[in-house]
């Protein structure tokens, strides 16, 4: 994708990205505010509602309280004229009941009376109700126009039912001789009992299932002379409220209406309304609707309230609620909110679609603008960078279109020149010495390869020489690695500086160079350079205020009598070099057989030495410590052995020092540590009498970190007393660093061992350290006792020794006594302890338990 397509989608996205959240802002901002606007509006208009149903309800209490006044001040002057009206009107039917003639009797006009078979009728009962169908009429004919009117009636107590209905006319005809009114709400709500206040009272409202119509009717106490008589009534239908609530303007398609008489008893229930007319006694709202109920469940009072949102058989729905008086029935409004959001949602939409279409033609600009202006340049700078890549500079362009592409290609053009530059520099490093700027090992090979080449093509000879600096590291660590490298960088610059200019002179690593002479002809010349070299390197130095000296060993390998391989040639002149160093550095030295055969038998060493241990090779000899008064044996000394099942057996002088190199001792140290506690352990419990175990550590085990944790751990696994155990360090191995080598020792004091001074005298050893050693034994070195009958200056020093080691309550043990003379004169000398093959040499365990078992029988 182009940056010019990048650029549109950049612009449509970053609008999406600024769109949508304004949108979603709007959206329900606009919604909080359409809501609150639209629920106000049906709010007011149920309230207007519900006023003026008040309102119409008001006169039905109006109407009976008149009709009650009327009736009280009328019947006063009943006479005759009455009984005469109710004689000419009433006639006995067949069933034994009163009732309307029907050959007179026309319910548009006339009042229709029933009277039960046993009624006590007298003359007094003929003008009241004579009277009263006077009444009925005049003042039904009067009310009849009124929207709310639809019919008036009278109950007595005897069962008998004077009504005017304008809308079922003959309702008379239809009472039997067994309807009886009497103990429905239509008489009791009337009754003194129930209405002691005698004021107007609403029944529960009722529903037709013949007429479908919901009717519920106001009752008023008719008092004669403070005496009840009978009950007024007015039947109000309700199609009325519904035509009035359902005509608020139900907007949304979706509203529903719930509404709830005083008893709990529901009118209107919303979407199951069939189901309500069609069973009133068992119909209840389904509990699911918990909703619903809550809100059913608050108290309401006559002014409508926002109700807040309720969910309907899933549906979301705005509520408004009020208490319709003055029967305080609970009525609930419910607008579908989702129908409510109808016009807003196409609002948000075509909005929307308008954002993204600006949106869509501002990136189509926008593309074209950057295409023109960006995207061609940048192929043009391309196409110029692949020139540059294939090696090739086109012609510089002094314009680009605009100023920002013109600096863009000129710092092209720069970066192209350093890369060209760095490139180069890279190259350099990649075959050369940072330090020295000599070739490295890589360049090395490949002049050694082709100098081997020529040798081989021209029949000529060539040489490796393997210069190494003598005790550099001490000036290293003395003066730092700066100074050292100021030093390394002028002993290279001699070093070229002597040879021919076909020579080769490589820095091969640390304070190592290797030089290749190629075509030489007499071994004298090789000499010669060698010489030289010993002589230019060792002349001296000022670096850094500092007046230097120093020395080099060098190896030299011939091609092709030693080799014609390049690395095999510099592994000889490496081998050469360190016989060099054996006889005592500043020297060199060609490589011969000999050397060879030394390096093949460290390697073969080396590799037998790393199966050593898998395959149980080694074992450990022991030689014993004796008390020189009594010949007795006290102590062990623990000194390991190799059994190779081919070479034999290997000298501890051989492969020790090449365990060091390798790291192998620290495995080896640690099986020693093993197996010595395991057979002291053994023998401590046969032969209690045994004083301890002497162990030897090696220089690299001295140095380990977790030395004192790895010897707990081994005392505690072989379960071995630690005052058991002796360790033995030498003398050199503490004059490294006495201050470490003394905490270490605390060390190891700590876990109850006991510390030998091994080789005490051979190093150079500080008196003033030497009190600080938390040492237990010095042992005197053999070197001081092999001579020691006839050397004068060997017994003058082993006296020093045994007189400093008992000065210090040290213990002294003397090394290789090998005869009966010099046991004496070490007795005489006040020296208590020795070992040496003069007692016994060495010994493998089983042969070392029959010695114990001699000594501990006899």
């Amino acid at each position: 994708m182009n940056v010019s397509r990048k650029m549109s989608w950049i612009v449509i996205l970053s609008s999406l990205a600024v769109l949508l959240p304004a949108l979603l802002t709007f959206y329900y901002a606009a919604k909080k505010e359409l809501l609150a606007t639209e629920l106000a509006q049906h709010r007011d208009y149920i309230q207007i509602t519900a006023d003026n149903f008040s309102s119409d309800l008001s006169i039905f209490a109006t109407n009976l309280a008149k009709l009650d006044l009327l009736i009280n001040r009328q019947l006063v002057d009943a006479g005759d004229k009455e009984i005469a009206r109710f004689d000419k009107r009433m006639a006995i039917s067949a069933d034994g009941a009163w009732r309307n003639n029907k050959d007179t009797y026309d319910g548009s006009i006339d009042a229709g009376l029933f009277l039960p078979p046993n009624y006590p009728l007298t003359e007094e009962s003929k003008r009241f109700y004579g009277r009263l169908f006077n009444i009925f009429e005049s003042f039904g004919v009067a009310t009849h126009s009124e929207k709310t009117f639809s019919n008036i009636w009278f109950l007595g107590p005897q069962r008998s039912e004077l009504i005017f209905d304008q809308y079922f006319q003959n309702f008379v005809y239809l009472m039997t001789p067994t309807t009886d009114y009497t103990m429905t709400e239509w008489m009791t709500l009337a009754s003194p009992e129930r209405n002691p206040e005698r004021s107007i009272k609403w029944t529960s409202p009722l529903f037709d299932p013949v007429s479908g119509a919901w009717i519920v009717s106001a009752v008023h106490p008719l008092d004669i002379d403070g005496e009840w008589v009978g009950t007024l009534g007015q039947d109000v239908q309700l199609n009325r409220l519904f035509t009035l609530i359902q005509g608020m303007g139900d907007r949304f398609e979706g509203e529903q209406h719930i509404l709830r008489d005083n008893q709990g008893g529901f009118i209107l229930a919303g979407p199951w309304q069939e189901e309500l007319e069609g069973s009133v006694e068992q119909f209840s709202i389904d509990p699911q609707e918990s909703g619903l109920l809550a809100l059913l469940s608050r108290q309401m009072t006559d002014s409508a309230s926002l109700m807040g949102e309720v969910t309907l058989q899933g549906k979301s729905y705005q509520a408004i609620g009020l208490s319709l008086q003055p029967m305080d029935w609970d009525y609930i409004h419910l607008i579908p909110t989702d129908d409510m959001l109808k016009n807003l949602l196409k609002v948000v939409y075509v909005a929307a679609l308008f954002f993204v279409l600006t949106a869509i033609a501002i990136s189509l600009v926008i593309n074209t603008a950057v295409r023109k202006v960006i995207s061609k340049p940048i192929e043009q700078l391309v196409l110029r960078t692949r020139l540059f890549a294939i090696g090739l500079k086109p012609e510089p362009v002094a314009n680009w279109g605009s100023h920002e592409m013109t600096e863009l290609a000129l710092a092209l053009d720069m970066m192209n020149d350093d890369l060209e530059r760095e490139t180069n520099r890279l190259a350099f490093m990649a075959t050369h010495d940072d330090l020295t700027g000599l070739p490295n090992r890589s360049l090395l090979n490949d002049r050694l390869e082709q100098v081997i080449a020529d040798s081989r093509r021209n029949n000529t000879k060539a040489a490796v020489l393997f210069l190494d600096l003598d005790q550099f590291k001490i000036i290293n660590d003395s003066l730092g690695h700066s100074t050292g490298d100021k030093l390394l960088q002028m002993v290279g610059e001699r070093i070229s500086f002597q040879l021919r200019e076909d020579d080769v002179v490589s820095r091969f690593g640390g304070d190592e160079f290797v030089v290749v002479i190629s075509d030489f002809e007499h071994m004298l010349d090789l000499s010669n350079i060698a010489e030289k070299l010993l002589f230019i390197i060792k002349q001296p130095y000022i670096i850094d205020g500092y007046d230097l000296s120093i020395t080099s060993s060098i190896g030299i390998s011939i091609c092709p009598e030693d080799s014609d391989v390049a690395e095999t040639l510099i592994q000889n002149a490496d081998s050469a070099m360190y016989q060099s160093k054996n006889l005592g550095r500043n020297a060199f030295q060609f490589h011969t057989k000999d050397i060879r055969d030394q390096v093949l038998r460290k390697l073969q060493l080396e590799e037998a030495l790393r199966k050593a241990l898998e395959e149980q090779q080694f074992l450990l000899y022991y030689q014993p410590k004796v008390n020189l008064k009594t010949n007795e044996i006290y102590g062990i000394e623990a000194l390991i052995r190799w059994q190779h099942p081919e070479m034999g057996i290997v000298s501890p002088l051989e492969f020790i020092p090449l365990a060091e190199e390798t790291g192998l001792i620290m495995d080896i140290g640690e099986w020693v540590i093993e197996e010595a506690c395991r057979q002291m352990k053994q023998w401590s419990e046969q032969y209690p009498w045994l004083k301890n175990m002497a162990i030897n550590l090696s220089v690299r085990q001295f140095q380990q970190k977790d030395l004192c944790q790895q010897i707990e751990g081994i005392m505690h696994e072989q379960k071995v007393d630690s005052a058991k155990i002796d360790f033995e360090i030498t003398e050199s191995m503490i004059m490294g660093d006495v201050e470490a080598a003394i905490r270490v020792l605390a060390q190891l004091r700590a876990l109850g061992v006991s510390i030998s001074i091994d080789d005490f005298g051979t190093g150079y050893s500080s008196l003033s350290y030497l009190k600080h050693l938390p040492a237990d034994t010095l042992k005197i070195d053999r070197a001081f006792v092999n001579d020691l009958v006839n050397d004068k200056n060997d017994q003058a020093i082993t006296k020093s020794i045994i007189a400093l080691a008992t000065n210090l309550n040290l213990n002294v043990i003397a090394e290789g006594i090998e005869d009966a003379e010099q046991a004496a004169m070490l007795t005489a000398m006040g020296c208590h302890c020795a070992q040496g093959y003069y007692f016994s040499r060495p010994l493998p365990a089983a042969d070392f338990t029959l010695l114990l078992a001699e000594q501990h029988n006899s």
